[in-house]
């Protein structure tokens, strides 16, 4: 009997294990909540501009959670940690830093932050007009580890594509924070986008770069029926071979690049997913340079690669 008092003393002497909750709670089930769900109202849209959005930082993926997480480096707080707020309103975190208003509950842990939606930046073109219908390009970033400063220099990748004045379309750069990118995510992120802009869905492409690369064929091919072309540049060929998917989009056109001097992410993969690939798609083309693991501004630069992207539709 001593015993069994004892037991019932130290568990109720012993703390409670700390409740843990990500900083966002709002579940989406269909595309009308992103109007009646989700408590954000989007900046003006102003031709020639970059704005960032925080939509959908609100949103919780609870089941999304495959090779997810987030790694921020030497990290404080994020909320304490100077500059280095990448949920600010600005589209510039780094020169027009604003300190978050954070009036979390007491479970927030916010390393859980990678089960929330992506924060991204639209690019809107030169000479936009709000009633005409605009392609829309999705760039993922490549790289895990993140801080401030790559963090920005990742949201101004749209900056570094050829847009035709002729032919002018919307990017989108949504920002990651964990390993692989997530179907359910870029969807949201599409809805959430065609929700406030008017966006021509026969012509939505799909891009990326080295962990961004593998990305590109991890996102369509959870999404197979979503993208007109596909341009994956360097993937990458780790934690695991993105060959299977890539299958999985062979019905797609595909314009794959990737360096024979690459010594981070592996050419031979790309090569034969290439081989394997074209034997049923006569849509895709493997561009091949020497420019090691980089070189990836010229390409979106180039102005045939991207009016052959832009040529196709759904």
């Amino acid at each position: 009997m001593y015993f069994i008092y004892l037991l019932i003393i130290i568990n109720i002497s012993l703390p409670k294990p700390r409740k843990e909750c990500p900083p966002c709670s709002i579940i989406i089930n269909s595309k009308s909540d992103y109007k009646n769900k989700i408590d954000y109202k989007w900046p003006k849209i102003e031709s020639n501009s970059t704005i960032k959005i925080n939509s959908l930082t609100k949103v919780l993926y609870s089941e999304d959670n495959d090779y997810q997480y987030w790694e921020w480096s030497n990290r404080e707080p994020w909320w304490s940690n100077y500059r280095s707020d990448p949920w600010t309103e600005k589209a510039n975190w780094i020169r027009n830093y604003d300190k978050p208003i954070h009036n979390f509950e007491s479970c927030v842990n916010d390393d859980l932050r990678y089960k929330c939606g992506y924060s991204y930046v639209l690019n809107i073109p030169k000479n936009y007009e709000k009633n005409k219908k605009y392609p829309l390009v999705i760039s993922l970033h490549g790289a895990i580890k993140n801080n401030s400063y790559t963090l920005q220099s990742r949201s101004n990748y749209g900056k570094n594509f050829f847009v035709p004045e002729d032919d002018e379309y919307i990017i989108a750069t949504p920002i990651k924070l964990g390993i692989d990118w997530s179907p359910n995510k870029i969807n949201d992120v599409i809805n959430d986008i065609s929700s406030n802009i008017n966006i021509d869905e026969k012509r939505i492409y799909l891009t990326g770069r080295s962990m961004g690369g593998r990305g590109t064929f991890i996102v369509a091919s959870g999404l197979p029926d979503k993208f007109a072309a596909i341009m994956p540049f360097s993937p990458h060929h780790t934690p695991y071979s993105y060959k299977e998917l890539a299958t999985k989009v062979s019905h797609l056109p595909i314009y794959l690049h990737h360096s024979r001097n690459d010594n981070v992410s592996s050419f031979q993969l790309a090569e034969k997913t290439f081989n394997e690939i074209q034997q049923n798609n006569k849509n895709i083309l493997f561009d091949i340079r020497n420019f090691g693991h980089s070189g990836w501004t010229k390409l979106y630069n180039d102005e045939k690669i991207i009016r052959w992207m832009l040529s196709w539709k759904k």
